[in-house]
């Protein structure tokens, strides 16, 4: 750029004072044309690279879902009913993976349940035939305590034997051992209800466990968008430890159409804020610029971050200056840019508005080289 603005300056030059001889050309004003018009050239090029920053570095950024299988054990691929990229809908079905295994696994879980449902039921059983003991021990006490009520008077009148007595005080103590007795069983039959009802809440977990892995043989679409680089096929094993096995391609929100992301050096990703003017000029449309908005600037990058190793880092600043990166939404948001796709950038500030023409032409003519370059 500064070759251009230099050799312009001089065709200025040699017009004004050659060929159309408007001033006399004098040491005092060849010192005056060789030194203002140098040092306004400087000016200009330093404010344009520091006031209004411009990249080559510019791409368009798809989302993508890596898609990979939950199994708890392998299984092999028994449908592929996806193509690759064709556009599908949220919860379209891309492949399933033979679900025997896990159906047997949900069988024997709903048997589970069953049963545990049914020890519930005798353990209430027990619980009525445990408080039925209760009562009937409870009332042969009463009935061996009211006899050996009835022959300790007798036996204070001479009425009653000794042994008859001694007898009534024996069927007393075993009644009341009986009835003791029939406590504990019912203690002991009401515990069984509650481990039988914990017993009925796992088998019931295990249940929904059987039937989430069930599901996990079928492999749905997480969004609107498509499928690429399609490797999965039928009869192929798959499991979880094997990671991504499908890549998904999200469709674009309405917020995020039309949006490069652009990177540019920190001496002057500072001065880049919200709303500024910025002009795009991507590789795939030689010739135009697409004018947009600054969305937001990433104020962070890979350079400043540290990971949780437990040891301390050494070497923290290496390398170029980093680069930040800034989101530009294109005012042409319905335009056709694969994710992928690079270009280069500018974005204007209000500082020094007219430093800004060199970077416009900067941009607009590398965009017309991308005819031949």
């Amino acid at each position: 750029m500064s070759w251009i603005l230099g050799a312009v300056y001089c065709g200025f030059i040699w017009l004004v004072f050659a060929k159309l001889r408007w001033l006399k050309l004098t040491l005092p004003m060849a010192v005056l044309a060789g030194s203002v018009g140098p040092t306004l050239i400087v000016a200009l090029l330093f404010c344009a690279q520091y006031f209004h920053p411009y990249t080559t570095s510019a791409i368009a950024i798809e989302k993508i879902d890596p898609i990979s299988v939950q199994l708890t054990q392998p299984g092999r691929v028994t449908e592929v009913l996806v193509e690759p990229n064709v556009p599908i809908r949220t919860g379209d079905v891309l492949f399933r993976v033979d679900a025997e295994p896990w159906k047997l696994a949900v069988e024997q879980a709903e048997v589970g349940v069953e049963q545990a449902k049914q020890n519930v039921t005798l353990a209430q059983s027990s619980v009525a035939v445990a408080e039925a003991n209760l009562r009937r021990a409870t009332s042969d006490l009463q009935y061996a305590e009211n006899d050996r009520d009835r022959l300790q008077k007798l036996r204070a009148s001479n009425a009653a034997s000794q042994n008859d007595l001694e007898l009534a005080q024996t069927r007393y103590e075993q009644a009341n051992s009986a009835r003791a007795q029939a406590e504990e069983r019912l203690s002991q039959a009401r515990i069984s209800i509650e481990v039988s009802d914990s017993q009925v809440e796992q088998a019931a977990n295990a249940l929904n466990a059987a039937k989430y892995n069930l599901e996990q043989c079928t492999v749905v679409a997480p969004g609107d968008g498509f499928v690429t680089n399609l490797q999965v096929r039928k009869g192929l094993l798959v499991s979880a430890s094997m990671g991504p096995i499908m890549t998904f391609v999200h469709e674009n929100a309405e917020a995020d159409q039309g949006v490069i992301v652009a990177t540019f050096m920190e001496k002057n990703f500072l001065r880049i804020k919200s709303g500024q003017y910025a002009e795009v000029a991507m590789y795939g449309y030689p010739g135009q610029i697409l004018t947009g908005r600054v969305l937001n600037t990433i104020d962070v990058s890979g350079a400043g971050q540290l990971d949780a190793t437990g040891r301390l880092p050494t070497g923290l600043v290496s390398g170029t200056p980093t680069q930040f990166a800034v989101r530009i939404k294109l005012d042409q948001a319905d335009l056709r840019i694969p994710g992928g796709a690079r270009g280069q950038a500018a974005v204007y500030t209000k500082n020094v508005q007219i430093a800004g023409i060199p970077v416009m032409f900067l941009i607009r003519a590398k965009s017309w080289l991308s005819y031949i370059l």
